[in-house]
């Protein structure tokens, strides 16, 4: 993906690197990363190339589905 494609709250998908297949939500960009919310204890930092958008959520505002 872009770095200009990217937008605040957009959902996208990791295709690359160590969280592969994770989903997560653009918090911020930076000049060469994009900080993302995986719905984890942690914030990563991702390049815009590893990226790729998803369909919007399809919960509720308020649930958020995890991995056990």
């Amino acid at each position: 993906m872009k770095a200009e494609d990217l937008t605040f709250g957009l959902r996208v998908r990791i295709i690359d690197g160590f969280h592969i297949g994770k989903i997560g939500i653009v918090i911020a960009k930076g000049t060469q990363t994009v900080l993302l919310d995986i719905g984890e204890p942690l914030l990563i930092n991702v390049l815009p190339e590893h990226l790729q958008p998803v369909p919007e959520d399809p919960l509720p505002p308020g649930w958020e589905e995890v991995e056990i």
